[in-house]
């Protein structure tokens, strides 16, 4: 049977396949999968010899209903394989039967496309059909390329592995969710504030929109948000881009946890500073004021305690459970979190494997917190538009009363400020 299938009577045709791997090609791979809807869709079993292109919209074939498509892969597979789930779900959305490759290994993808490609991305980067005018036989050619990459890795994939678990399920859906809400912006501060490094914001700036992407494949497990030139989570507070940000309802609120890194060790080590300022607490206990007491806290954490505090409460805790850590670390040759496995690195220190467990502790908890938020969050006016680690922007609606505020706050199991204003910028606590 020819690879090319543009027409339901050679769709009915395909046999039935079992787990595969699937790559949703959109219109151009360089805008965010909100932006671009689908031309093309790779399917291979991973037992067989060779894949199909079924056409969805291509300027060389005949074009099936994506529904149909779609309808078909539910119908017709088992598990679907994908390099990207969470940007398979803005095509796909059957999330349970997608398995993102990257957690269990990150390919090499060096090679895998043609000179076609090349050419085309070099010449028309921006062009946002560009994969429709690349021959179906060339994007044949890299889908099988990398089906060969990959499958190896696919063939690692185990059933009952807790940490893939964990990421390919609640941490994709929860970052995919907020991601495709989008955030408003005043176009124009928009463009005017990101002029100098911003040079195609249709990539994912559209009517009023700009959306973001969460890295999920971090070394530590916690997402980053940077993409075309734009970092979310660091957004700068001073230069003014900040004022570009602006809720599609009545007002921003943002949810900040209070000293979040020291409550998360403080729960590994069975400290408690309940509702009390974490760093009120912590100065204290080291006799200094709550601005000495952060600062010698952050140094605490990510430099190695120092020998002066070993005595003192919380950080005396934290010198027993480096060590326990690096003991588990170096005798098993790794160190297992909920959401990543750290294996034995000449590389790694002390002070460093901590901070990355704090990190995937921190992810981790949030997600979990996030899960329940925006399942409240589902038939509501009120949007969660933006995550940055120990934080969340809520795009709020007066309509959902403030009762929804109440509950969200007591979601977040930790003390938080609260903050809302107008603009991301204008942003006061309440």
């Amino acid at each position: 049977m020819f690879y090319i299938i543009e027409k339901q009577e050679q769709l009915q045709q395909l046999p039935s396949f079992r787990d595969c791997f699937v790559r949703f090609i959109q219109q151009n791979d360089n805008y965010h999968p909100k932006l671009s809807p689908l031309s093309l869709v790779y399917v291979r079993d991973i037992t067989q010899h060779k894949g199909y292109i079924l056409c969805i919209d291509h300027s060389e074939s005949f074009s099936l209903t994506q529904d149909t498509v779609l309808d078909w892969l539910t119908n017709n597979t088992d598990k679907l394989f994908v390099l990207n789930k969470k940007e398979a779900m803005y095509h796909y959305p059957n999330a349970d039967k997608l398995y993102d490759i990257n957690f269990i290994e990150i390919p090499d993808l060096t090679g895998a496309f043609t000179s076609c490609h090349t050419f085309y991305y070099k010449q028309h980067v921006a062009d946002p059909i560009i994969n429709k005018l690349i021959p179906i036989s060339k994007h044949y050619e890299t889908c099988e390329n990398i089906f060969d990459i990959v499958l190896p890795i696919i063939r690692k994939y185990r059933l009952n592995n807790a940490v893939y678990a964990f990421n390919n399920g609640d941490l994709t859906r929860v970052f995919h969710e907020i991601e495709s809400n989008g955030i408003k912006v005043d176009k124009q501060c928009f463009i005017d504030s990101y002029s100098d490094n911003l040079i195609y914001p249709q990539f994912n700036l559209n009517k009023g929109r700009i959306y973001s992407q969460y890295n999920l494949y971090t070394i530590t497990g916690r997402p980053s948000n940077t993409y075309n030139n734009i970092n979310f989570a660091a957004l700068n507070k001073n230069n003014g881009e900040r004022l570009c940000y602006r809720p599609t309802n009545d007002t921003f609120v943002e949810f900040d946890i209070q000293g979040y890194h020291p409550r998360l060790l403080g729960e590994m080590i069975k400290f408690e500073f309940n509702n009390k300022n974490t760093y009120e607490t912590l100065g204290e206990l080291l006799g200094v004021s709550v601005q000495e007491a952060k600062e010698l806290t952050f140094k605490q954490l990510y430099g190695g305690v120092w020998s002066e505090y070993h005595n003192k409460p919380f950080f005396k805790n934290i010198v027993a459970l480096t060590d326990d850590i690096w003991d588990t670390y170096q005798y098993g040759k790794y160190y297992e979190t909920e959401n990543r496995t750290f294996y034995l690195d000449s590389e790694m220190t002390q002070s460093k494997l901590l901070n990355y467990i704090i990190q995937s502790k921190e992810t981790t908890t949030n997600v979990k917190m996030l899960v329940n938020i925006l399942d409240y969050l589902k038939d509501k006016q009120t949007k969660l538009v933006l995550y940055v680690y120990d934080s969340i922007l809520l795009d709020y609606s007066k309509s959902d009363g403030n009762q929804t505020l109440i509950d969200i706050k007591n979601m977040i199991k930790y003390p938080v400020n609260i903050k809302t204003g107008k603009n991301y910028h204008a942003l006061e606590k309440i």
